[in-house]
């Protein structure tokens, strides 16, 4: 029968039972970063609404969402530095202010994981269809939902198997998405040629209306919003020091 470990690996095998060591590299946690951004799915169900809301001044927006997000970025990097736990804001926010307030930091993450998946999903649906040129289908609110389901069940068995082939999906995903970011930014600026970019573009200054600013900023946000999956797999990557060689003493001076 196996004896109980005691000090700080009991510590570290009641706080991580099941992760697996070495099981990424820095490139594929990168990779799952930007991709959790969700890249062309911002341009295509997101960016419309900030152009909608101020039109011009979007990259201005856009800049300023930035501000708020780089703050939270250098939060999750100093917590990551200080204590490393795949939990992220679950784990930080029980330890710091208790369980129930934790529980309701990592219950608003999962559900705002349900409610994205659904509409990723639903924005791909929407989008074969059209590349098909199925319109009726593409239009059909029924056919949408049918095909979103399938769509939802493939990624839940991807993550479900592991990080591994997540990773590596992630790497062909985003590369086809940036290749058609890029493809498209080079039409837009080949075709586009009406208007003539001017540094007011860039002003959040130049927005009339505060309500308008409000709404870009918070939708920039969400644009933003996904880049933290990268901290999520912080006690996977390889290179980074085993739990038990630091467990209970002071963490490594790199962040993983």
């Amino acid at each position: 029968m196996k004896e109980p470990t005691s000090g700080p690996d009991a510590a570290a095998e009641a706080r991580d039972p099941e992760l697996k060591e070495d099981a990424i590299g820095f490139v594929d946690g990168l990779i799952i970063g930007i991709a959790s951004t969700a890249p062309a799915y911002s341009l295509a169900a997101v960016l419309a609404i900030v152009v909608v809301g101020v039109g011009v001044q979007a990259p201005a927006v856009l800049l300023a969402s930035f501000v708020p997000m780089f703050l939270i970025a250098s939060a999750f990097y100093y917590m990551n530095r200080a204590d490393p736990d795949c939990g992220t804001c679950f784990s930080w926010v029980t330890r710091a202010m208790g369980p129930s307030l934790g529980w309701l930091g990592g219950w608003a993450v999962a559900t705002t994981g349900i409610l994205v998946i659904g509409s990723l999903a639903q924005v791909a649906a929407y989008y074969t269809f059209d590349l098909f040129g199925l319109d009726a289908l593409r239009d059909s609110t029924v056919a949408n939902v049918v095909f979103t389901l399938p769509i939802i069940a493939v990624m839940t068995t991807i993550c479900v198997l592991g990080t591994e082939l997540s990773a590596m999906v992630q790497r062909v995903m985003i590369f086809l998405q940036v290749g058609a970011l890029l493809l498209f930014a080079v039409v837009a600026l080949v075709k586009g040629g009406a208007l003539t970019p001017e540094l007011s573009w860039f002003s959040p200054f130049a927005i009339d209306s505060l309500d308008a600013l409000i709404l870009g900023v918070l939708t920039g946000v969400f644009i933003y919003w996904g880049w933290e999956s990268a901290v999520n797999l912080n006690e996977g990557p390889r290179g980074r020091p085993p739990l038990r060689a630091w467990q209970g003493s002071s963490p490594p001076s790199s962040c993983w």
